[in-house]
């Protein structure tokens, strides 16, 4: 044990501005989505938009990840998480500063979120998540825990800033300057710190004596034949249609139990906070137990959530805590299984494996709210829809029992050990 808290504060000294340079870019991209809500009501006046209109882009922006996702995962796999990620946040900031020129024609706002959806794709939680297991192996878990909590530091600072922005320069402005800006400040980072093993092994890969520069891992063909990773995709794919659905209707939701809207907006905001205590309490003990009891935990705790939302007992102290359930299991349950995919599947091809999964959630994350809706208008309450949730993600937490021990893949080049500072320049 003493070795190995020595060896994962040796990965922390070395790799720590890696994890910085991952959380601010991962922030924002996730940014987007928590901003749009800020500026819906300045579009809503200067164009005469409906909401609905207007949420297209967050579809389009669903859409594109789900298709463009699995071969942005090959490139990643090919080339590494640096240049993708540093040409991706000049790319996005860019297109989502071109957001201030919208002119009023839904087809050219359309247009902008479908350019921005493309260009987005390469900065999304598959591409953090592959160059930090790169690099953290010992404290993977924390690590990754770390950098995908740039979805909290997007979803607390994106409204605060895009309001502050758009009251004091409008909201052409707030745009301009939020893809200049935090895009801007992401792509300095990753320029200066954000070096994964493909960057770090090029020396090695050029001394090495054989081998073919890649990292361990499983070929695709063979993650397409292991039942450990169809098992934690169809668990994530389950969760996203249940969890999204709930998600974005939990302010009506909680206002049908006879809650007032202010509280309910303040319940479920208590969701973001038990999301990132999830993600480092999970990645801290993923790095300390091996087994079942994690993942399966982390996904049962959903669905006791999902029940207590029922208000059988019909207190406020209840709703509260269903809704920590739902946010402690949406936070630790992406967190566990980008952990154990690294584990089960590898980093030879992760950025294809992955994101392929990432892209099936990022589908149900897409149909699971308009399936919610759907019940809710054929039911007239949220009822059926909960008494469905809760068994699914029990279904979800029984598909991550009895994976076993995670295989030692064997060694190819010196790229498998691990990797310290940039070699310096030839």
């Amino acid at each position: 044990m003493i070795e190995a808290e020595r060896t994962a504060l040796q990965e922390w000294k070395a790799h720590w501005p890696l994890i910085v340079a991952g959380l601010v870019g991962f922030s924002f991209y996730s940014m987007v989505t928590y901003s749009l809500g800020t500026f819906m009501e300045p579009l809503e006046k200067a164009f005469g938009w409906s909401r609905a209109q207007i949420s297209v882009g967050l579809t389009i922006f669903g859409l594109t990840a789900t298709f463009v996702g699995p071969p942005m995962g090959a490139l990643l796999d090919r080339i590494g998480s640096r240049r993708i990620a540093l040409y991706g946040l000049i790319l996005s900031g860019a297109t989502f500063a071109l957001f201030s020129l919208a002119d009023g024609s839904l087809t050219q706002w359309f247009g902008l979120w479908l350019v921005f959806s493309l260009c987005s794709v390469a900065i999304k939680s598959t591409v953090w998540s592959a160059g930090t297991s790169s690099v953290f192996s010992t404290s993977r878990g924390l690590a990754l825990a770390a950098v995908l909590s740039g979805s909290a530091m997007g979803q607390v600072f994106a409204p605060l800033i895009a309001n502050a922005l758009i009251q004091s320069q409008g909201w052409a402005q707030a745009y301009l300057y939020i893809g200049i800006g935090w895009a801007g400040l992401g792509a300095v980072l990753v320029a200066l710190f954000f070096h994964d093993a493909h960057a770090l092994g090029q020396r090695q890969k050029a001394a090495s004596q054989g081998g073919d520069g890649r990292l361990p891992g499983l070929t695709i063909a063979e993650a397409c034949r292991d039942s450990r990773v169809i098992r934690i995709a169809l668990a994530n794919l389950l969760m996203a249609f249940a969890g999204a659905g709930v998600t974005v209707h939990l302010v009506p939701l909680l206002t049908e139990t006879g809650v007032s809207r202010g509280q309910a907006v303040e319940i479920a905001a208590s969701a973001g906070v038990a999301g990132l205590v999830g993600k480092f309490l999970a990645g801290w003990l993923l790095d300390r137990v091996q087994g079942s009891v994690i993942p399966v935990g982390s996904f049962a705790i959903g669905a006791v959530g999902y029940f207590l939302l029922l208000d059988t007992f019909g207190t406020r102290s209840e709703l509260l805590i269903g809704t920590l359930c739902l946010g402690f299991a949406g936070g630790a349950g992406l967190q566990v299984s980008t952990y154990l995919i690294s584990r089960y599947a590898g980093l030879r091809n992760f950025g294809v494996i992955f994101g392929t999964i990432a892209s099936a959630m990022m589908a149900g994350t897409s149909f699971g709210p308009l399936l919610a809706g759907a019940i809710h208008d054929a039911t007239g309450s949220y009822t059926a829809l909960l008494w469905t949730a809760a068994p699914v993600m029990l279904v979800c937490a029984m598909l991550f029992a009895g994976l076993g021990p995670y295989p030692q893949f064997a060694a190819s080049t010196p790229l498998d050990q691990p990797v310290g500072q940039p070699a310096p320049a030839e």
